[in-house]
């Protein structure tokens, strides 16, 4: 329907003043959707030596600029580990920090945690990026989770088979653990079918009381990390769980934990598990929801993306998407292609308004979690890949990585591993 104003009806000016003013209007709902409130990081990690056997890269990316164009985001801060962390972490631990492999948030977004294969959990302050405390937790610790009530972060220790609880005071700047009392010996529980006790990635439940363990042998420890001394509450063995799993996400009273490739007792390995928390502490159960264990695939990360679980298949390039409400597999997101020739999908994390998820992409020459004889973790476009999501979480949308490199020699040594979002 044409409209044409009149003199006596609507004068041109008012009618050019109503336009503009809508217009202000939408820029103004534009702006408040954008608005700094709204703002987040995405945090990503490099494993790469920056100085000799030492160092890394940490990359901190804004969100909208890396959602609007990832090829050409470029990271707002670039933190050398080798540089001032790596001095305040030899004062503390008296060894130099190398390999930075996981990292998490508080549930505040007040602190990073980030952990380093050579032994050291860091504890950084999110908005100064400065360091607060570094703490050896021995020859290893592969990851570090903080608790959701902020009391605690648990560590895996792998190379002595060793499960740490660290106390944490954030507002104190107090961090810090008993030897005697927070540290659980698991070496010495290994019995035939949990053969292999080392503990790959520990996290908890909402609640915050139990502790689930992934072993690099196969099976599951529940640990009620509450009580002092740590008690060991339920155990799954190697049949129910397969080895190295290095997922975990709860939805509702369900924990889904995965297991995955990389290690010689299994260089390929893709299940994903659906465990019962309801029967807690008296027993747990896991029950197998999907598996890839006869094809080329990695099982490593996964994300809950509205009702439905994202896990990533690092050697498949794939993501293959679990509706909640059946545990049936719906979906699966082919990342080989335009955007990257073999991305090797790994770490994930979502967008706070749940339209994107950011994963981390493999380097050709991976330097953990990785096969030579399989190349499971193998990629060609080291970085963050960046996936607008669809259907509410039942699919998505390969748009681009946000590249890193670190030449040296004329051969590319970047390869990505940790990775989160802060809101």
């Amino acid at each position: 329907m044409r409209i044409v104003p009149t003199i006596e009806r609507r004068p041109m000016p008012g009618l050019l003043a109503t336009l503009v003013l809508s217009l202000c209007a939408s820029l103004g709902i534009a702006l408040a959707l954008a608005s700094p409130a709204d703002a987040y990081e995405v945090w990503v990690m490099d494993q790469s030596d920056t100085a000799k056997e030492s160092g890394g890269f940490l990359y901190i990316y804004d969100g909208a600029q890396l959602t609007a164009n990832p090829s050409v985001a470029k990271p707002k801060v670039t933190i050398d580990l080798g540089g001032e962390i790596n001095t305040f972490c030899q004062e503390a631990t008296k060894k130099a920090v190398r390999r930075p492999h996981m990292i998490f948030f508080t549930k505040d977004q007040s602190h990073a945690i980030l952990s380093f294969l050579s032994g050291q959990v860091l504890f950084m302050d999110a908005a100064t990026r400065k360091p607060e405390a570094c703490l050896s937790m021995g020859k290893n610790v592969h990851a570090a989770w903080p608790s959701p009530d902020q009391k605690m972060v648990i560590a895996a220790n792998i190379a002595e088979k060793k499960f740490i609880r660290i106390w944490t005071d954030y507002a104190a700047h107090k961090f810090g653990f008993d030897p005697e009392k927070d540290v659980l010996n698991l070496g010495a529980m290994e019995r035939g079918e949990q053969p292999d006790t080392a503990p790959i990635c520990p996290i908890t439940d909402a609640s915050g009381k139990y502790a689930f363990i992934t072993l690099r042998g196969g099976g599951l420890f529940v640990v009620d990390v509450t009580e002092t001394p740590m008690k060991l509450v339920a155990t799954l063995t190697n049949v129910d769980v397969h080895p190295a799993g290095c997922g975990g996400i709860q939805v509702d009273n369900t924990l889904y934990i995965n297991s995955g490739g990389g290690w010689p007792i299994a260089p390929l390995s893709y299940d994903v598990y659906a465990v019962d928390l309801s029967t807690l502490p008296k027993s747990v159960s896991a029950k197998l929801i999907t598996s890839r264990d006869t094809q080329f695939a990695d099982s490593h990360g996964m994300a809950a993306v509205g009702r439905y679980l994202w896990s990533a298949d690092r050697a498949g390039n794939n993501i293959e998407v679990i509706d909640t409400l059946t545990n049936l597999s719906v979906n699966g997101i082919e990342l080989a292609g335009s955007v990257s020739d073999d991305p090797a999908p790994d770490l994930l994390d979502v967008a706070p308004d749940g339209a994107y998820v950011f994963v981390g992409t493999r380097g050709p020459n991976p330097l953990t979690g990785n096969d030579k004889n399989v190349n499971n973790a193998k990629g060609s476009t080291p970085g963050i890949g960046v996936i607008k999501v669809a259907e509410g979480g039942k699919g998505g949308q390969f748009v681009g990585i946000a590249r890193i490199t670190n030449m040296k020699d004329g051969k590319e040594t970047a390869d990505t591993h940790g990775l989160g979002v802060r809101k």
